[in-house]
């Protein structure tokens, strides 16, 4: 943490600004570093979740909400077997990484193989499963109202002509039951069919589920100054965005006031660290309003990571709660007063 720093009494430059990266901004010089804070009394606290703790060691593989808010929730799942069921999600878009594991996604537009540092777009109403697991599975899924898009700003951070893939069509299962988890505002409905409803496609119009991975992600970096992150994922409304966070040339992030987006950031893997963040997966919540100042980007060794901004005012829920631990906001790394 860099809280020494605001011991010298040297001067820092604090960053407000609205409507995240593309909004209004000003700028306070003062002696105190805005971060370093000794404690904390309330949950509107910047958190860090080590999902792995979540999981039960038996029961049917959900996906866990960890942090909640309007139009938006962040969940964790885990699948060590093939589901035996699928998922329609009819409230929200899904994008789902996948922290680590290897399997085959099956889905209403065809399957893809996925594997860790994978970012899956699935739009409301589209069912999916997990099945042929490879290695176990471990996921976070962003749940959005929002139509979510693939829509890189600068175009350079990812090219979507090479590194965007579609499913494929798969034949339809072997005879019996089949299970569709319906999951909407009053929580879930199992439909049961007789044949497997998701196998058999013919695709044709618009492509509605799609892949890419974060190492195509390109970091923009320049010699001096600051450069916003780029962009990945958006909705129409700017309720939720995705952006890169590799390691790049570029000076490290100011102290920072997002008045108007909760911050999450997840780090991907390395070799290199991302400030305090060192465990693919680690997730890092920053609530707005909150100053935090962001770890060092110009790194030796590189790595990767993801921020989601969401203008929904997040709170954690009884799990995330569970495996959550206070967080400083100079590197994000645990708090030293976290008990």
């Amino acid at each position: 943490m860099d809280g020494d720093s605001g011991a010298k009494r040297a001067p820092h430059l604090y960053n407000y600004t609205r409507e995240g990266f593309t909004g209004a901004r000003s700028n306070i010089v003062r002696t105190g570093y805005s971060p370093a804070y000794s404690r904390v009394e309330g949950d509107y606290a910047p958190r860090r979740f080590d999902i792995a703790g979540l999981f039960p060691a038996a029961g049917r593989p959900m996906p866990i909400a960890i942090l909640r808010g309007a139009g938006i929730t962040l969940e964790a799942s885990r699948y060590e077997a093939a589901m035996g069921f699928a998922m329609r999600n009819v409230a929200a878009d899904e994008v789902h990484y996948i922290v680590s594991g290897r399997a085959r996604l099956e889905t209403d537009f065809g399957a893809l193989d996925i594997g860790h540092g994978d970012f899956v777009l699935l739009p409301r109403a589209v069912a999916w499963r997990y099945v042929e697991i490879g290695e176990p599975v471990m996921a976070l899924i962003a749940a959005c109202e929002g139509a979510l898009a693939i829509d890189p700003d600068p175009r350079a951070v990812l090219n979507v002509a090479r590194d965007v893939h579609e499913p494929v069509p798969f034949e339809d299962g072997a005879p019996g039951e089949y299970e569709v988890v319906v999951r909407h505002p009053g929580g879930t409905t199992s439909y049961f069919h007789g044949f497997d409803p998701l196998g058999g496609q013919v695709g044709r119009g618009t492509p509605q589920v799609r892949r890419f991975r974060i190492g195509s992600a390109r970091g923009l970096g320049i010699a001096s100054g600051g450069i916003s992150p780029g962009r990945l994922i958006d909705d129409a409304t700017g309720q939720c965005l995705f952006y890169h966070l590799g390691s790049r040339r570029s000076d490290r992030p100011p102290i920072h006031c997002n008045a108007d987006y909760d911050e999450i950031i997840v780090y991907a893997g390395g070799p290199g660290a991302y400030g305090g963040m060192t465990v693919p997966g680690t997730v890092a919540w920053t609530p707005k309003g909150i100053a935090h100042h962001g770890a060092e980007e110009d790194v030796a060794e590189p790595y990767q990571a993801w921020l989601l901004e969401t203008r929904g005012n997040l709170s954690m829920t009884d799990a995330g709660r569970s495996v959550a631990r206070l967080m400083e906001t100079g590197e994000y790394g645990i708090h030293p007063g976290d008990g």
